[in-house]
């Protein structure tokens, strides 16, 4: 197995500078779009709060996005069970029409 190439990425959210450790160019990638996010989150979410402190814009941020997740868990789920009803539905369906097929 090859080496990883390990760096360091640095990013900024709230006028503040963090480092992360990174494993190759596609990873940098991703580790600045998820910090672009992040920061544009707590942005629009310190702007509603009015006079939070960074630590308090932080945590509503963590709500918000957790609530966020939950929310499309949740559709993801739906969506899942949905498919199953209808596969089911479809494979009876398919097997009436076989034994119908098959009776002729």
């Amino acid at each position: 197995m090859p080496p990883l190439d390990r760096r360091i990425v640095k990013v900024r959210i709230l006028d503040r500078d963090y480092c992360f450790a990174s494993t190759g160019e596609e990873a940098d990638a991703h580790i600045r779009q998820v910090a672009r996010l992040v920061d544009e989150k707590m942005r629009d979410v310190g702007r509603n709060a009015g006079d939070a402190t960074p630590m308090q814009t932080a945590v509503l941020t963590g709500l918000e996005l957790v609530d966020e997740l939950l929310r499309m868990q949740r559709d993801v789920s739906s969506v899942e069970e949905d498919i199953s009803q209808r596969t089911n539905r479809l494979t009876e369906s398919l097997g009436q029409l076989f034994r119908e097929v098959e009776t002729d």
